[in-house]
């Protein structure tokens, strides 16, 4: 653990409302409350290893320099938010458009050090998969937004860039033929489909993506490449759904919306309809606060725990 994080913890202490502010690029404070920021810096790269450390408040933007010296990146959902700091990625949990090929962010998070409401340092998994056991805190504090404890310190996973990273265009993709693509692509990193045309990512060595698009080709399917790849956050609202649901929701609104095949996102200019938290899991987001936070002092209100 590194002395900032100590310090880290007075600075938070064990009374009063307090946020942990990053960059306010995703989530700003709010005035009435008293706000702290995170360890910055870049602690330990170990490339070999494929693993770094570094502190919650360091920028994304000073990670991906660091990690691109050595040919690696972390995921962090980079393409839907590339600012911001490494706490903040973490906090919320937003992943981007290539989660299909990529993973979920929390699949980055190895490690964690943070601060709970009673300004006691809590420790969770461990730089390698062989050395985790107990409960698996990491993949909790994803998408908490700080509500569970104060991000100090992490270890994430780090992965090698690909060689080429490139955007092919399919036209007249009818529900039957978006089912095949699927079945014929080997690992695509994305796939996005309004109901009539997709937009599919095939990141890896160039000769292995050449390969698939003439396979692709061969049965059929009319391939263009494109130069840039398309923006689903133009869509202003994000619609979770079960994966195997993608084609019935697509189907009812082509056009006029956006879907990563494969994941159960699906982009729209229209609200999610309104769902029930199931009481049960409702009850679970309450006892994991009391433990955590038991006086809900950790950045009040963000976020969408029920629970407050």
């Amino acid at each position: 653990m590194n002395p900032r994080t100590a310090v880290f913890a007075e600075e938070i202490g064990a009374n009063g409302e307090v946020w942990v502010r990053g960059a306010g690029s995703r989530v700003g404070a709010p005035d009435r409350i008293r706000v702290v920021s995170a360890p910055a810096g870049v602690d330990s790269f170990q490339p070999d290893e494929m693993t770094v450390s570094c502190g919650a408040g360091t920028s994304v933007a000073e990670l991906d320099e660091t990690l691109r010296a050595r040919g690696q990146y972390v995921n962090l959902g980079q393409r839907r938010h590339a600012s911001g700091t490494v706490g903040g990625a973490v906090a919320t949990g937003w992943n981007d458009h290539l989660r299909l090929g990529r993973g979920h962010l929390r699949e980055s998070l190895l490690e964690v050090h943070m601060v709970d409401g009673r300004g006691d340092i809590v420790k969770g998994g461990g730089p390698t998969v062989k050395n985790v056991s107990g409960f698996d805190l990491c993949r909790l504090v994803v998408g908490a937004h700080g509500r569970l404890g104060a991000l100090a310190e992490v270890t994430l996973r780090t992965r090698p860039i690909p060689p080429a990273t490139r955007w092919f265009r399919l036209v007249d993709l009818s529900t039957t033929r978006v089912v095949e693509l699927i079945t014929r692509l080997h690992r695509p990193s994305s796939i996005l489909w309004d109901g009539r045309e997709a937009w599919v990512c095939l990141e890896g060595h160039p000769s292995d993506i050449d390969s698939t698009v003439l396979d692709l080709r061969r049965h059929g399917f009319a391939t263009e490449e494109v130069d840039e790849e398309p923006e689903p956050g133009r869509r202003p609202h994000r619609w979770s759904v079960p994966p195997s649901r993608i084609v019935e929701h697509v189907s009812a609104r082509v056009g006029r919306v956006l879907a990563e095949v494969g994941v159960g996102v699906i982009h729209s200019d229209e609200k999610q309809p309104e769902r029930s938290i199931d009481p049960a899991i409702a009850g679970i987001h309450h006892r994991l606060l009391s433990s955590f936070d038991p006086d809900r002092r950790l950045n009040p209100g963000a976020g969408h725990l029920p629970g407050r």
